[in-house]
């Protein structure tokens, strides 16, 4: 279920353009000129190569949709040139699928880790490490997209916005299995179609202007489109990964902020229901929300109640007293007075 505003949405992809915006210009513009620059070195090979019929031939085309252009002409160049023009048509879309794509997927990658403020340019050509897969996997997006359409086009639409998180997915994770990416998409694309199709209809406006500046205005709009549905996929991932359709193991987060996020707020809005978060929804709620330190209150700590344990009196051994010598004093000898002698009576 969708619990967030497209405001939201745009107020959280503006936040993060303020930390890195000329990078995520650049980051653009370069893989914009790679693919171009990939694109026109294949058509000059085969433009040489065949005398420069391909430019011919491809200008005779577009004044026959202009309706200037004689219907001999093309008929002449079909015959000369229809048989290398077919295969320069196979070899283009062969490089644009295992070249041009796996560095649109890098782009998302990009942005992804743009959002913690620390990106690298190199992280553009992490998944051009396994550009075959990549292809061979976008191939077959287009094509079950194609055969869906076949039912009245309805469908179609439907199923390319079910599909539409795959490449974000990969980037995440360029290892991952192709039908675990087309599962987890489509859980977390699940009630979510309507409002990611009414999310590129906010961006008519600029669209328009746009083209009416020439270019000029698609310098900040370029960047800030890319922002926004980078942080639609990560509101989705994170409530997909609350409902258990992925693990962390599966697809971890590369864009964890450094500041501090009041996480359980964040679990809470996620669930309704009154349930305990696990770690892993928690770090992927940390990815989702918007990049602001959350005031952080410490919480009292009371003194556990300290119980003094019985003191033993240890024994004490009398130490051994040894009697110190004593000295005799000199004794003086009093001097004794003779007591006078009385005469006794003579014997008669």
């Amino acid at each position: 279920m969708w619990t967030w505003s497209r405001k939201e949405l745009k107020t959280n992809a503006k936040a993060a353009l303020k930390r890195s915006f000329w990078k995520d210009l650049l980051a653009l513009i370069i893989v914009g000129l790679i693919g171009s620059a990939v694109s026109y070195c294949v058509f000059l090979i085969f433009n040489a190569a065949t005398g420069g019929k391909i430019f011919e031939y491809q200008e005779a085309l577009q004044n026959i949709q202009n309706g200037a252009q004689d219907a001999e002409v093309i008929q002449k160049l079909n015959e000369e040139v229809g048989p290398a023009y077919s295969i320069f048509s196979m070899i283009n879309s062969i490089v644009s699928l295992f070249i041009i794509v796996p560095l649109g997927i890098g782009t998302y990658r990009f942005f992804q880790v743009s959002r913690s403020g620390n990106a690298s340019f190199s992280e553009i050509f992490v998944p051009f490490k396994k550009f075959l897969k990549m292809g061979l996997i976008m191939m077959w997006l287009g094509i079950k997209v194609f055969l869906w359409s076949l039912l009245f086009i309805i469908p179609g639409i439907i199923k390319a916005y079910e599909y539409s998180q795959v490449p974000l997915i990969l980037a995440e994770n360029p290892s991952i299995k192709c039908r675990r990416a087309f599962k987890i998409s489509k859980a977390m694309t699940k009630g979510n179609k309507w409002h990611l199709f009414v999310l590129e209809l906010s961006f008519i406006l600029w669209v328009l202007g746009t083209i009416f500046t020439c270019g000029l205005l698609g310098i900040y709009f370029a960047p800030y489109y890319q922002a926004t549905f980078v942080e639609a996929y990560y509101k989705m991932k994170a409530k997909a990964l609350a409902d258990g359709a992925f693990t962390l193991e599966e697809l971890p987060n590369i864009c964890i902020p450094a500041a501090p996020i009041q996480a359980g707020v964040i679990a809470a809005a996620q669930n309704p229901a009154p349930a305990v978060a696990t770690e892993a929804a928690t770090a992927t709620a940390v990815a989702a929300a918007p990049v602001e330190a959350a005031p952080v209150e410490a919480a009292p700590v009371e003194a556990a109640p300290v119980e003094a344990a019985p003191v033993e009196a240890a024994p004490v051994e009398a130490a051994p007293v040894e009697a110190a010598p004593v000295e005799a004093a000199p004794v003086e000898a009093a001097p004794v007075e003779a007591a006078p002698a009385e005469d006794a009576p003579a014997a008669e």
